[in-house]
């Protein structure tokens, strides 16, 4: 399989990049399946979340079909030229961002956190709370909540660096990656375990509490971003 090694930063892109050209060529058909992520990752010689990351680009971009559990198979083409996502923002250093920063937000909102601020994150929680119910993901509940601790960290230089965090968390491929998360019930049952028990420790008060809480959930997340697929 005529595959190249990559030893750059961004090598999903790279990856991505040489698929896309074997699916262009004909050497992967509509409909065949890719080599495993294990397979690919020895070829290449690169870890298997970057190749994970790899395949979710190409997913994003409608070149292949992506089956937790099953594997990456090539889609027919729909007419339309399809492109790579554009941003070269990695979910999973993302992720690693967002467990720097969030963590410190949820302390001192725990500290800062106003009346009305409260009652707003506990409507926010109960929306959230009747989603996973109904075994539904709300990106925009998420969102509300994490926004809303960074919009009472009464630091607003902090405020604006997780904002920025979130809309690169909304992009294409990091919206992808948590878009698989959402369809396993068990793991949506479990954010919103965690999701109770940052408000909580925020309603309390508790900046030691709600920092351990908050880093718990993202390193939770982050260690399923990559488990869910094996």
């Amino acid at each position: 399989m005529p595959l190249q090694a990559v030893v750059n930063r961004k090598l999903y892109i790279q990856i991505a990049e040489q698929i896309t050209s074997l699916i262009e060529s004909g050497e992967f058909g509509p409909g065949r399946q890719l080599p495993s992520e294990r397979d690919l990752a020895q070829e290449l010689g690169v870890s298997r979340p970057t190749v994970r990351e790899a395949l979710i680009a190409l997913e994003v971009a409608g070149l292949v079909e992506v089956r937790i559990g099953v594997g990456a198979f090539v889609r027919a083409p729909a007419g339309a030229q399809r492109h790579l996502p554009i941003s070269d923002h990695s979910a999973l250093e993302i992720m690693q961002a967002r467990a720097v920063v969030e963590p410190e937000l949820a302390a001192l909102a725990a500290r800062h956190v106003t009346e009305d601020g409260l009652a707003e994150l506990a409507a926010i929680v109960a929306a959230m709370r009747g989603q996973t119910g109904r075994q539904e993901w709300s990106q925009d509940s998420d969102r509300a909540l994490h926004m809303l601790i960074a919009e009472h960290c009464g630091n607003q230089t902090l405020k604006e660096i997780a904002l920025a965090l979130w809309r690169n968390r909304e992009e294409g491929l990091s919206a992808a990656f948590h878009r698989h998360l959402s369809r396993q019930p068990a793991l949506l049952n479990q954010i919103m375990a965690d999701h109770d028990a940052i408000a909580a420790a925020i309603r309390d008060r508790d900046p030691d509490r709600a920092r351990a809480a908050m880093a718990a959930h993202l390193d939770y997340v982050q260690r399923q971003m990559l488990a869910v697929w094996d």
